[in-house]
């Protein structure tokens, strides 16, 4: 006789509703009793009833993870968020697939025509794309489970938020602890709400820090790839040589940045203080290591995945105040020492 739902809950003494959601993967069961529930059906042999399933009306198991591609060097979100988010997803019985989609050239309706082919129960959006991305907006006309970092929201949508304006304050924050009095800001793409959030962050805990209010901060654009922070940083140094401090909205543009000022003669951190953002892995290891920013990664993915969760379920779109970030002091920054103290030559580039 083929095992069924009611030998797993006797085996493990659970309410069979429980080892049912367990095993299809619903909103609101510990991810231990989730390990349990599937070793036990393992050992005892169990397998679904796919038929029942899908005359029950059963949604599929895929979840669609989307990540944008662009042109140039990619940002290390996907390396950082995916691990975690997959895990939980795989202890929830949910099949990931991953969509790289083009950032600049996205075909309307391409969303749609995934979700319908693939049978997406629900999709997780990585960071990137901006709230009004045609692929986001898409999203919400479908009302499809759908979570995102990027601010867009709806009956059927949720979205991270606040982190990144916390970020920027602990980096202004600490750049003034420091004794930094002009620093400039080597910036993203000016229409993408990271990078607004961020620089306000950074206004707002750099003037509380210090109790003075600049009234403008020297700023570069770069389209987050090294090769803009390079040239981004230099053009920040020849144009403001007052400035002892830059504070770069990725860590892609950072190291950029460092490498750069470093080749032109430029000491870092005794003549320029550089910090990140983002907290990539691979930052312990540049010369010198990288101070940076880093969001809580993997809660983040997990938390992801419970607001999909939860969305799938029949939950309702909401707005989460994200997960404060971390500060990771390293050697790209120091405190400001005066031009005869650190022996400035501003001639160097």
């Amino acid at each position: 006789m083929r095992p069924t739902i009611k030998n797993i809950a006797l085996e493990l003494q659970l309410a069979v509703s429980t080892v049912s959601r367990a095993l299809n993967g619903s909103y609101g069961v510990h991810p231990k009793t989730i390990e349990r529930v599937q070793q036990k059906a393992r050992e005892l042999g169990y397998v679904p009833d796919l038929g029942a399933q899908q005359l029950a009306g059963k949604r599929s198991n895929f979840i669609g993870v989307f990540s944008p591609e662009f042109d140039f060097e990619a940002t290390p979100e996907f390396a950082e968020l995916f691990p975690p988010m997959h895990k939980a997803l795989r202890l929830l019985g949910k099949d990931v697939l991953v969509f790289s989609v083009p950032f600049f050239d996205y075909e309307p309706g391409k969303l749609e025509q995934w979700v319908a082919l693939r049978n997406l129960s629900g999709i997780i959006v990585l960071p990137g794309f901006g709230r009004d991305h045609p692929m986001l907006l898409e999203a919400l006309v479908l009302e499809m489970p759908c979570v995102n970092f990027s601010g867009a929201c709806g009956p059927r949508c949720s979205t991270f938020t606040g982190g990144d304006h916390l970020g920027g304050k602990q980096a202004g924050a600490y750049l003034g602890e420091l004794g930094h009095l002009r620093v400039g800001i080597l910036s993203g793409p000016e229409s993408l709400r990271i990078c607004r959030d961020r620089y306000l962050g950074f206004r707002e805990g750099y003037e509380q820090s210090t109790g003075y209010s600049p009234p403008d901060m020297p700023m570069a654009f770069g389209d987050f790839s090294g090769a803009s922070g390079g040239s981004g940083a230099l053009e920040l140094w020849r144009e403001n040589p007052d400035i002892t401090a830059i504070f770069c909205m990725n860590d892609l543009m950072a190291m950029g940045a460092v490498a750069a000022l470093s080749e032109a003669g430029v000491r870092i951190p005794e003549e320029l203080s550089v910090i990140g953002y983002d907290g990539a892995f691979f930052t312990a290891y540049t010369n010198p290591p990288l101070t940076t920013i880093r969001h809580p990664y993997e809660r983040l993915g997990e938390r992801a995945v419970e607001l999909l969760m939860d969305l799938i379920d029949g939950g309702t779109g909401l707005v989460f105040d994200g997960l404060p970030p971390q500060l990771i002091r390293r050697r790209t920054t120091s405190p400001y020492m005066n031009e005869d103290a650190a022996g400035k030559t501003t001639d160097a580039v």
